[in-house]
């Protein structure tokens, strides 16, 4: 049985999008501890963190503060941000890249459409390619996604 093209093209952006968003915003611990070490930098803490850490009080201007377990944090536009360090192996282009949603959203499209392209077969790959990342994009752009 063979699938229809507009469908798999479908699915594929699905996919991306679903794969782009784990990569770069999600807070599974394992993913999240990837990306804090590859790329580093301010976050918003974690539902988890919360719970585990409340701050008692944080001021409201650009002042970071210190938390004994957390480290610096501070209030970016009324959300609670702690600053980590990304590891001193990862290359500041990898950092860049990490967290950059537009970047991970394109190259894990084309390894989505290779990966396809050789186990089903897609026609036109380098268009397929464009597709899938530019539909997911336009998902993700999204203010509910």
């Amino acid at each position: 049985m063979t699938v229809p093209v507009w469908l798999l093209i479908a699915c594929m952006i699905l996919a991306n999008y679903r794969a782009s968003r784990l990569a770069v915003k999600d807070t599974f611990p394992p993913v999240l501890w990837l990306r804090d070490r590859l790329a580093g930098g301010w976050r918003p803490l974690t539902d988890k963190e919360l719970e585990r850490h409340p701050i008692a009080h944080l001021p409201d201007d650009d002042l970071a503060a210190r938390h004994p377990k957390l480290g610096s944090v501070m209030r970016i536009d009324g959300q609670v941000n702690r600053y980590v360090r990304r590891a001193s192996w990862s290359p500041y282009w990898l950092a860049d890249l990490v967290s950059c949603p537009w970047c991970v959203s394109g190259w894990l499209a084309a390894a989505l459409t290779a990966a396809v392209d050789v186990t089903v077969g897609v026609p036109a790959p380098f268009l397929v390619w464009g597709a899938v990342w530019a539909g997911s994009a336009l998902l993700a752009s999204r203010e509910w996604a």
